[in-house]
């Protein structure tokens, strides 16, 4: 029987136990989660507030999905839906935010920012996903692009980014595949996710990041399950205060990730957490445009 603590996850099986801390139950719920409707079309606030954004309710013991109301609907989710498929009806430009197990969520909401449609991420101690279930054949794959804007410690918003090795702004993409070339330890993995959330481990979840120490195009393991690495697209403490674009190849970044062909994409997010003790942290998120091969089907996820 799998039990939790307060500090860690176990899960056992008759061969051997296995023992989890809870930032791995943070990433693994987050890619996963039942589809919510959600069709909010509201228009965009000011910033005049950003820094005092708080969670108003307790952490919750297990993981949550809500609808992104301050999402969803808006220019910035018809942004990320690439305009030849694009799609009035509410489940097409549906975002959720999926909770994470003892956390407070982060805070996600459409601005406009620097003349830009965004959303602001804003956490304190906090973690959550802000995700779009999008189904993309492998046929389909083609080019994603994303940008996000980070202000630096200095100007107070983010005051934990100099103890940080890696600026909190990712861009995750959630991809199916062959389970059963799952090892012992990643079908553990995924019998402790889908007791969690639902849903199985995704066969291979890539991460668009940005590292203080690490090069650019360098892929990095999850240091508890190899089905999860980070691609680095930006390195190094030069680009704050400002947006920065990028393009990429997600067939030829998967292949570079995981060694293999990809699977069908089942969807993507952009994913901000703040570590407690460590101040707030706030980041700005352009929208995530997906760029199918011309003429491939693409579908959201009912």
């Amino acid at each position: 029987m799998p039990s939790s603590s307060a500090s860690t996850v176990f899960i056992v099986s008759a061969r051997r136990s296995y023992a989890f801390a809870p930032a791995l139950c943070v990433v693994l719920a987050l890619m996963l989660g039942v589809s919510l409707m959600a069709g909010c079309a509201s228009a965009a606030k000011s910033e005049k507030s950003d820094l005092e954004l708080e969670a108003d309710d307790p952490p919750e013991s297990v993981a949550t999905l809500a609808p992104a109301l301050e999402v969803s609907g808006t220019p910035w989710a018809a942004l990320s839906v690439d305009a030849s498929h694009a799609d009035s009806k509410s489940e097409a430009l549906a975002w959720e935010i999926f909770r994470v197990p003892g956390k407070q969520p982060t805070r996600y909401r459409h601005v406009q920012h620097e003349g830009r449609d965004a959303v602001l991420a804003v956490a304190d101690a906090s973690g959550s996903i802000l995700r779009h279930r999008f189904r993309l054949e492998p046929s389909s794959l083609g080019r994603v692009s994303f940008s996000w804007n980070v202000p630096d410690a200095a100007s107070g918003a983010n005051a934990s980014i100099s103890k940080l090795q890696d600026v909190p702004v990712r861009v995750v993409l959630a991809f199916e595949g062959d389970r059963t070339r799952f090892s012992m330890k990643n079908a553990l993995l995924s019998e402790l996710s889908q007791l969690l959330t639902g849903e199985p481990l995704p066969y291979a979840t890539l991460i668009y990041s940005w590292s203080r120490v690490s090069p650019p195009g360098e892929v990095i393991a999850n240091d508890q399950t190899d089905r999860i690495r980070k691609l680095v697209v930006e390195s190094g403490d030069g680009g704050y205060n400002q947006w920065r674009s990028y393009e990429r190849d997600v067939r030829a970044d998967f292949q570079k990730a995981f060694g293999e062909e990809p699977g069908a994409l089942t969807s993507f997010a952009v994913f901000t957490e703040g570590e407690r003790n460590l101040g707030p942290l706030q980041a700005w998120y352009g929208p995530v445009v997906l760029k199918p091969v011309t003429g491939a089907g693409t579908a959201p996820v009912r």
